[in-house]
């Protein structure tokens, strides 16, 4: 018995040489993903100096790399606040953000991993509250986008120190009591209603306007008509004469003589003989 425990002996040796060498190779190298940064802690002490994407070897066990994820993240927080006319808002705030490389063996000593839960959740918060209490409830709602500049720049001011970058922040829910709501709806119907009167205002001067312009264009184009006829009869005057009316009578007259004389306008006779000038008798009764 003593003689078979002897014999195994050599095995257990081996197989413990094999485990120690496989864990001195597991302990000695250390891969750094792409996304990712590594801090180095030696003896408990983090190094300044961050690792990037690749393979390393370690002294093992007195050595260990962290991981630090770089990548653009995104924090959902629903939080509220008050507003500047003391209204209750209540929002959902979408804030994308990532680790300054930089800085990431600060933020790993100062904070840790779990830095979201520890200063960008809280900070995002308060920023918002801050942000806010500078606007009315409905300035909030028409003004959206300045107010979430200004919430991003809040927020970056805070996280600067952490080594957090803030790439943008979206509000994106606002949510009011049931009674601000309604007063919001009542307003912007009445405001609809009175934007709409003044476009059809605008519109009937528009088309008083238009029938002005007609009518004064008509007005004119008779002025211009009547002138025409007057500068017409005045050029007309300048060249008629007695002779040229009777003779234009003539030329009308069919030669034939009233059958009646009674009872008639006085009848033309034409002297025939005077080529110059008709000398006009009127036969009487």
């Amino acid at each position: 018995m003593a003689k078979q425990s002897f014999n195994r002996l050599p095995i257990i040796i081996v197989g413990c040489i094999l485990i120690l060498i496989f864990l001195l190779i597991n302990n000695s190298v250390s891969i750094v993903v792409p996304g990712s940064v590594g801090v180095v802690i030696r003896l408990g002490k983090a190094q300044p100096k961050v690792l990037e994407e690749g393979i390393y070897l370690i002294i093992p066990f007195i050595t260990t790399v962290k991981a630090l994820d770089v990548k653009i993240k995104k924090a959902e927080v629903k939080t509220a606040a008050a507003s500047k006319d003391l209204q209750t808002v209540n929002a959902e705030i979408v804030v994308n953000y990532r680790i300054d490389k930089n800085n990431a063996v600060k933020l790993y000593r100062d904070i840790g991993v779990n830095y979201l839960s520890t200063v960008i959740e809280p900070q995002i918060q308060e920023s918002f509250k801050a942000g806010a209490a500078k606007y009315t409830a409905e300035a909030l709602i028409t003004e959206r986008s300045d107010v979430s500049a200004g919430i991003r720049e809040s927020i970056s001011s805070r996280m600067e120190q952490f080594g957090v970058i803030i790439d943008a922040v979206n509000i994106t829910n606002f949510d009011f009591s049931q009674e601000f709501n309604r007063a919001i709806e009542e307003k912007m119907t009445a405001e609809q209603r009175a934007l709409q009167a003044e476009k059809e205002l605008e519109r009937y001067k528009f088309e008083a306007k238009q029938k002005v312009e007609t009518a004064r264009g008509e007005a004119e184009a008779v002025m211009e008509k009547a002138k025409a006829a007057a500068e017409a009869l005045n050029l007309k005057k300048q060249y008629v004469t007695p002779t040229l009316i009777w003779l234009s009578a003539v030329e009308k007259w069919d030669g034939k003589l009233p059958t009646h004389l009674f009872a008639t306008p006085p009848v033309p006779v034409f002297d025939t003989k005077n080529n110059n000038e008709s000398n006009r008798t009127d036969i009487k009764k």
